[in-house]
């Protein structure tokens, strides 16, 4: 298949070759009237390229135009109902929020409350009792007399 295409190229350029050559050749009137004869067929070519270019200009357009009906009809509804269950997940989810803040206020409330309230009082009980044992140790062992511990 390649091998088809490069003969075929290759014919269609010794062609152009040969033509450009005849060309430089030819009487001047042949010349002006083959240059007349293109100028003909390079302006059917622009108003057939203009043609074209209209017609692929309104297929953009309206594609375009189809477009955006089908995004106003299927995607602008479905992205407004994923807006409104993300808004309902917010919502839960600042609610969850508040919860937990008025959770960890009440813990830390009820901390501050037993720490005053309960464990305080048994730290100053114990601290005195603690304090009058040392002291009854103490006065136990004024009248006892000192012992030496030697090792022997």
């Amino acid at each position: 298949m390649l091998r088809w295409i490069g003969i075929g190229l290759g014919v269609l350029t010794l062609l152009l070759i040969a033509f450009v050559v005849g060309l430089f050749l030819a009487p001047v009137g042949v010349r002006e009237a083959i240059r007349d004869i293109f100028v003909i067929i390079l302006g059917f070519f622009m108003l057939v390229s203009t043609v074209l270019t209209i017609a692929v200009l309104l297929g953009v357009l309206f594609t375009m135009n189809r477009l955006e009906q089908v995004a106003r009809g299927n995607v602008v509804p479905k992205l407004d109902e994923a807006m409104l269950k993300l808004n309902d997940v917010l919502e839960s989810t600042r609610t969850l929020a508040a919860s937990a803040r008025d959770t960890a206020s009440n813990a830390a409330g009820t901390t501050q409350f037993v720490s005053e309230r309960v464990v305080s009082p048994f730290i100053r009980v114990s601290s005195l009792i603690t304090g009058v044992r040392a002291a009854a140790t103490s006065l136990a062992r004024r009248d006892a007399p000192q012992r030496l511990d030697v090792d022997t």
